[in-house]
């Protein structure tokens, strides 16, 4: 979860009407005051949510060159990660 940048992650959802302004604003409180609890907040919303969220989940890391945590994610990354 250290390697998601929950704000600006949230503010791309929240451009892609992926998450609520009430939710983003709770992931912008948090990240004032930590880091790693916006992200976790960030993902349970992820994980609930139908997969249009995810996959808006998935370009706002790419989007704002969060790689590693979007490599990680995608079948690709896993599959490279399983191999070495």
């Amino acid at each position: 979860m250290n390697k998601i940048r929950a704000n600006a992650v949230a503010a791309q959802m929240f451009e892609d009407h992926a998450l609520e302004e009430t939710e983003l604003n709770e992931i912008q409180d948090k990240c004032s005051h930590n880091d790693v609890a916006s992200a976790e907040y960030l993902l349970n919303i992820v994980m609930v949510r139908p997969p249009h969220v995810y996959q808006s989940f998935l370009r706002a890391l790419e989007t704002n060159n969060q790689l590693d945590a979007y490599l990680l994610l995608t079948y690709e990354g896993l599959h490279k990660s399983i191999l070495f």
